[in-house]
């Protein structure tokens, strides 16, 4: 099942969902609960104070949600979680040469040249 669908069912209230409380160690578990499907344990868990849906597994620990509930906390501007991570372009644009961008682009350029001659 997809994260989208589920946040849907979620948003819905649909009675296809019921929600369990989670016991283990971790504080974490406070702000969090499981998400049960039609009977059936999924994969994702619902945070109690603004009903998001994050795909979790036990394996994966609780760092993650962790880092949801530093963002999620009224307290702290939801633009933080975005700027705290540099987007791919921002990394592009500091790592690569000059010359390196302009051969991608050339190389990028001749490809669709080539396509386009066989269309």
């Amino acid at each position: 099942m997809e994260k989208v669908t589920v946040q849907e069912l979620v948003s819905k209230n649909s009675d296809r969902l019921k929600y369990e409380r989670r016991r283990g160690e971790s504080a974490v578990w406070n702000s969090f609960s499981t998400i049960v499907l039609e009977g059936n344990l999924v994969d994702f868990v619902k945070c109690m104070k603004c009903s998001t849906v994050l795909k979790w597994k036990s394996r994966d620990w609780t760092s993650g949600l962790r880092t949801h509930i530093q963002c999620c906390s009224p307290k702290v501007a939801h633009t933080r979680c975005l700027t705290d991570t540099p987007s791919i372009s921002t990394v592009v644009k500091q790592s690569l040469p000059a010359s390196v961008k302009r051969e991608v682009a050339d190389t990028l350029v001749q490809m669709c040249a080539t396509d386009i001659r066989f269309v």
